[in-house]
């Protein structure tokens, strides 16, 4: 587990990723990534993929038809 401190950035709050977490993502200044809210309450830090999105957006459509 990876600990991240929320510290004051601007008129804002922000984290610091360490490099253990940039190379992970394979991140680099000025790219794109995203905090996906899982369905257990949880959140997934990741890069743009476009298979993941695809697999989240089949999910949220079966749940969706499960609600009705």
């Amino acid at each position: 587990m990876i600990e991240l401190k929320v510290c004051k950035m601007g008129e804002g709050l922000g984290v610091v990723l360490p490099p253990v977490v940039i190379e992970a993502l394979e991140a680099s200044e000025g790219d794109t990534i995203y905090l996906v809210n899982m369905l257990n309450g949880s959140f997934r830090l990741a890069r743009h993929d476009e298979h993941f999105v695809e697999e989240m957006e089949l999910v949220d459509g079966m749940i969706h038809e499960e609600d009705a």
